[in-house]
């Protein structure tokens, strides 16, 4: 993997990635807590547990922060900073237990129980043509999931926006296997807009024009990726995804046809993070999506 980000990198050197990924899984699931604010927790304190502001100890769970606790630093929206506290740095006054569900520390980290699948695919839909996404489906081969691609003629599509459908022109095309389940479809969009998040397309300068979608994607050297290095970082962010909104997911079986010498390539774990959490956000700013994200 490469690591661009100096946190990422830290926690590579240290042999903390492993860690990071289930950690940051367990947050995002349980508190709807960024993948990188994971990442700051896990750098700022190896092997931390559950962490919370302290606002939501006390709201919460009726607990106090005890005099002298350090608190650790995450960054949050539409604010520079915030502090978060680990369960060891609280007391209950009432000296009430711990939920059974808060570990206490990474290498603890409970098996939370995994939903099953109810995600409507068409609400899905809606969001990414909001965000200046073609969906389209066709009948494909079982082997066959779906493409993304930079079109270079333009295509139109309704997008909802100050209480109205606009039509907006978009480059950005992706099309689904017609033939696959709900699940399946979901997986698979989680996967292309991954290619599209991670900056596997060309940048789309006709939606610049919208300055209320919010889609950002990466400038990068796109010829010097090569197809394994794409194929790891879309799959490792649609398992972001879909472990953050507690679902199971596999992302071997895919991958194992990307190995290069039997082993992972070179990619940038980074921008995988960074879509994840890019595409998180869209879905609980979503005013039918944001039930699927958790948050305490």
């Amino acid at each position: 993997m490469n690591f661009n980000n100096p946190i990422i990198r830290y926690l590579e050197r240290n042999n903390m990635i492993n860690d990071f990924i289930s950690y940051s899984v367990y947050m995002r699931f349980l508190t709807g807590l960024s993948y990188f604010n994971s990442a700051l927790l896990v750098a700022q304190r190896r092997g931390v547990g559950f962490a919370a502001s302290e606002a939501t100890w006390k709201n919460r769970f009726g607990r106090e922060i005890k005099p002298g606790a350090n608190p650790l630093v995450i960054m949050k929206p539409f604010s520079p900073l915030d502090l978060y506290f680990e369960a060891c740095d609280t007391y209950s006054p009432k000296d009430d237990p711990l939920p059974d569900w808060i570990a206490e520390d990474s290498t603890h980290i409970p098996n939370f129980p995994c939903r099953p699948f109810e995600i409507n695919i068409d609400s899905v839909i809606r969001m990414l043509n909001n965000h200046g996404v073609y969906y389209g489906e066709r009948e494909m081969g079982e082997r066959s999931g779906g493409t993304i691609e930079y079109c270079e003629a333009s295509i139109l599509v309704k997008a909802y926006h100050n209480k109205a459908f606009d039509s907006i022109q978009t480059h950005y095309a992706m099309v689904v296997n017609s033939k696959k389940s709900p699940e399946e479809k979901a997986a698979v969009v989680f996967h292309e807009i991954g290619h599209l998040l991670c900056g596997h397309l060309p940048q789309d300068e006709t939606l610049k024009k919208y300055s209320w979608i919010k889609l950002s994607v990466p400038k990068r050297d796109r010829e010097k990726l090569s197809t394994e290095q794409k194929e790891f970082e879309a799959e490792t962010a649609c398992m972001l995804i879909m472990k953050g909104l507690g679902y199971e997911y596999d992302r071997s079986k895919y991958l194992d046809g990307y190995l290069v010498n039997g082993a992972e390539p070179q990619y940038d774990l980074e921008m995988s993070i960074a879509a994840a959490d890019q595409f998180l956000k869209w879905m609980k700013n979503d005013p039918e999506l944001r039930y699927y994200i958790p948050n305490i």
